[in-house]
């Protein structure tokens, strides 16, 4: 499996308090205050990156597509609509179910399911 970069938004990257995240499990440490949790280290965080990326590149074209103008270019909908020849309401329709399918993808990998600790007796998503 390759490893994927993923790029950190400046809304996002605002919402960090202007600090870089810790690149190793050590440095998170050092960075921490006195009696407080660690932050997790970009090496901490590959696994799970890698989790959503397999998820996202199960879905279809038109659902990575969305997706990907909506979080990586912050297009807002009515450009998306006009960039698909639609209306605001019909791309509104599509999102919510592109969201719904990566939402259904991702609680079914294991990794996923195991790092948020979601119950087995839950319904089989396995389906999709």
């Amino acid at each position: 499996m390759r490893n994927r970069d993923v790029w950190l938004s400046p809304s996002l990257s605002s919402k960090l308090g202007g600090r870089r995240r810790p690149e190793t499990p050590i440095e998170a440490l050092m960075m921490a205050a006195p009696l407080t949790d660690t932050e997790e280290s970009v090496v901490e965080l590959q696994p799970l990156r890698e989790a959503v990326a397999e998820c996202i590149e199960k879905l279809n074209e038109q659902d990575r597509f969305i997706i990907d103008a909506i979080n990586s270019e912050m297009i807002s909908l009515q450009a998306l609509g006009e960039r698909m020849g639609i209306s605001k309401v019909h791309v509104w329709r599509l999102r919510n179910a592109a969201y719904e399918r990566l939402s259904l993808l991702l609680r079914s990998n294991p990794y996923i399911r195991e790092r948020l600790n979601l119950d087995e007796d839950e319904s089989d998503y396995s389906g999709i």
